[in-house]
């Protein structure tokens, strides 16, 4: 299925990153494990990416992933999300593994961030995640 309204700006083997134009959100969608260096330089574009095309929105695909390393965890929440709301990340739809390791990790990673300046929803599918993202 081609649509023009989403381009594929970064294609490693662990992580795609997409522009979904018409809600003008930056997905990232995650595939198996990934090492410090991949998930910073991942997470580090899509953060460009977001701040290139004027939006606030991020969609997590973690339907592919495995377990967040403690390392990435731990550099995601000291490091990036103060740097990312400072460049005006405000909203994220999460999308769940079925790996039970990535859920406990995801929901670890989520109850770190602020919940005073970010909004977080957790779906089981990128349609449902698209269909909120149009409501915030």
């Amino acid at each position: 299925m081609k649509n023009e309204n989403i381009t594929l700006e970064y294609n490693k083997s662990k992580c795609k990153i997409y522009h979904y134009k018409d809600i003008n959100t930056v997905v990232l969608e995650w595939c198996g494990y990934s090492s410090h260096k991949e998930f910073v330089e991942a997470c580090d574009f899509s953060l460009k990416l977001m701040v290139e095309k004027k939006g606030s929105k991020m969609i997590a695909n973690n339907l592919k992933a495995e377990v967040v390393t403690a390392r990435n965890q731990e550099w995601l929440t000291k490091i990036w999300f103060p740097k990312a709301y400072t460049q005006g990340y405000r909203i994220s739809a999460v999308l769940v593994s079925k790996n039970v390791f990535n859920q406990i990790t995801v929901k670890q990673i989520v109850n770190k961030m602020d919940t005073g300046k970010f909004t977080v929803q957790f779906f089981t599918n990128l349609h449902e995640a698209i269909e909120w993202l149009k409501t915030v």
